[in-house]
């Protein structure tokens, strides 16, 4: 039986504030211009983090909407409130793989525009699935850092820094809620797993 597989480059496990949305005035009722869709990583999902930074007289707070897809492709949205605390970061909880629309709602306005930016949290994942399969891990140049692979439940297995090129597996382990890589300084891998399950269904 075959697996799909994500390549992994380098990739790091730096959260970046503001990805999406760069320092912009709060708004009420229009949308945010996205900067990029992308996360950091191709082939990967991060949660959506908003950071709100008082201008003099605080505003008070609506909400902002996040539009975009997860990693089966499907369209999401989760709704962020920004914290009543100056200058203090909010991470969502669904895992987005582009971010393609950010909208402001329901804030009033008490002076000078509240600053907000919208960027990514720092933990990233390439499988979103009830459960699923971790297969294996091939590693394409002598790792330069630790790899450590989990899911929502606990780690399921690191591989150790230096370890040299070739497959390792098969652990043919069951993954839970999502399947997450971290890798320390600039690995080279391609993991084999089962792949992302939509997560609503029509009716």
């Amino acid at each position: 039986m075959g697996y799909p597989r994500t390549h992994l480059s380098a990739i790091t496990a730096a959260a970046d504030p503001n990805l999406f949305v760069t320092d912009a005035h709060m708004k009420v009722a229009t949308a945010y211009t996205v900067a990029t869709p992308n996360m950091p990583e191709a082939g990967t999902a991060r949660h959506v983090t908003l950071t709100r930074t008082f201008d003099g007289l605080a505003d008070t707070p609506g909400t902002v909407l996040i539009t975009g897809t997860n990693l089966a492709g499907q369209i999401i949205t989760e709704t962020l409130t920004p914290s009543a605390v100056d200058a203090t970061l909010v991470e969502g909880s669904r895992w987005f793989h582009t971010v393609t629309g950010a909208q402001g709602a329901s804030w009033i306005i008490s002076g000078n525009n509240d600053h907000i930016v919208i960027g990514c949290g720092a933990v990233a994942i390439i499988a979103e699935a009830g459960v699923g399969t971790l297969h294996g891990v091939v590693v394409n140049t002598t790792a330069a850092g630790t790899i450590t692979l989990a899911d929502a439940g606990d780690t399921i297995a690191v591989i150790v820094a230096s370890v040299t090129e070739g497959f390792i597996g098969p652990y043919d382990a069951t993954f839970s809620g999502y399947l997450s890589v971290a890798l320390v300084a600039a690995s080279d891998i391609t993991v084999l797993h089962s792949g992302s399950m939509p997560t609503t269904y029509a009716m």
